[in-house]
């Protein structure tokens, strides 16, 4: 990975919000270049306003501008870029005429990873954002929730089911993989049957082929959902990541998420989740 563009939500505070301080040391640790994209997704901040407070006594507190918080967001990612020595670009904020769906989809095009924060179930309007990302630029994206840990290092499971989405998300990982200090591919036993030749034993030789060492678990929903399953998984194994293919179907312009996307979309996710189409 060359170039990964992260979506920075404003602050106005001492410091990044931890997402976005992850993906400056993930870009480091990968020697990528950070595009960096400021930009308020929500109407208000999803994360909350963390103001410094210097009034006296019960003065009322004068809230930043808007532009305000983009200059302090910019001021502090150039200082974060400078202190690890980091290459990065800061995108300009965009005529009012682009769109930022189309801004966002032309950018992820060119770029190797687009990483969103999250906090919580995902909703309008960053669901439609992540989704024009997964399903219309190409490229993966990387869900970067509050509560994440520091990685490529740690622990990998990559969620696999032999479909063309599961095959690009490994290759997509790749980078990430060959990083980490364990991997585990592991497949939902009572979803489907996988075929002897793209199982997961097969996988595994793939990638110690390329000198990955990868070991292999079979998972029973046990009355959970096939995303609930891997996610349950991946926790319990104290992983760092989860990788797995973003599905879905294109029906009147409305997509209809595979029942797996469609969980992880809709979980308070704790551990960053790399999905590509």
């Amino acid at each position: 990975m060359k170039d990964i563009l992260a979506i920075v939500t404003p602050v106005w505070a001492d410091d990044l919000e931890k997402p976005t301080q992850h993906a400056f040391t993930l870009a480091h640790k990968l020697g990528a270049r950070l595009t960096v994209m400021i930009t308020t997704v929500e109407p208000f901040p999803a994360a909350a306003l963390s103001e410094p407070d210097n009034m006296q006594g019960d003065s009322p507190r004068q809230l930043p501008s808007f532009d305000d918080m983009i200059e302090r967001t910019a001021a502090l990612a150039r200082s974060e870029a400078r202190r690890s020595g980091l290459p990065h670009l800061i995108l300009p904020q965009p005529e009012k005429s682009v769109s930022l769906g189309e801004r966002l989809v032309a950018l992820a095009q060119v770029r190797d990873l687009t990483i969103f924060n999250t906090y919580g179930p995902l909703a309008s309007p960053r669901l439609g954002l992540i989704e024009a990302a997964l399903f219309g630029s190409g490229r993966p994206v990387l869900l970067m929730p509050h509560t994440a840990q520091t990685f490529p290092s740690g622990k990998v499971v990559v969620g696999w089911d032999a479909t063309r989405a599961a095959v690009r998300a490994l290759h997509d990982a790749m980078p990430l993989l060959i990083r980490a200090e364990q991997i585990v591919v592991a497949s939902v036993s009572d979803d489907k049957e996988l075929p002897p030749a793209a199982s997961g034993p097969a996988i595994c030789s793939y990638l110690e082929r390329r000198d990955i060492n990868a070991s292999f678990q079979t998972l029973t929903r046990q009355q959970r959902s096939v995303g609930e399953a891997l996610l349950f998984h991946a926790r319990r194994l104290g992983a760092n990541l989860l990788v797995m293919g973003g599905f879905a179907h294109a029906r009147e312009r409305e997509f209809l998420f595979g029942s797996a996307t469609r969980d992880i979309l809709q979980a308070y996710l704790d551990i960053p989740v790399l999905l590509s189409h």
